[in-house]
């Protein structure tokens, strides 16, 4: 019997944030996808093109969150992600490459593999 590949779910939490409370499962992507994912970040903010992209590539992978609105759940889908606000998206999109890459935006908290992060331990005050 041979080994069986599960995607993984990343759970973004946005504690200590401006979007506290927030909680986004989100899928992982594809190495392929990365790839693309990568040169859609680098791009977005000169392009609108790659911004509608780059959210149509979350908007696909987004399994769940908690987002209401007028206290009815907004649905996971490209159309709520148009209607949110950008710097809301943005923010899931930076959580997101967070917990690809194993480092959380706030280095005191653990990485998704449960590690601490090198970041943590990389002194940076001055000399």
């Amino acid at each position: 019997m041979g080994f069986q590949r599960k995607r993984k779910v990343y759970k973004l939490d946005f504690e200590g944030t401006e979007y506290d409370g927030l909680v986004v499962r989100v899928g992982a992507l594809t190495t392929g996808e990365y790839l693309e994912f990568v040169t859609l970040t680098a791009t977005a903010d000169e392009d609108e093109n790659q911004t509608a992209s780059l959210m149509e590539m979350l908007a696909k992978h987004l399994r769940s969150w908690n987002l209401e609105e007028d206290g009815e759940p907004v649905p996971c889908n490209f159309e709520a992600l148009k209607a949110n606000d950008l710097g809301m998206n943005m923010a899931v999109v930076h959580a997101w490459i967070g917990a690809m890459s194993g480092v959380d935006e706030e280095t005191e908290k653990k990485s998704p593999s449960g590690e601490s992060s090198l970041l943590a331990s990389v002194p940076t005050e001055n000399l």
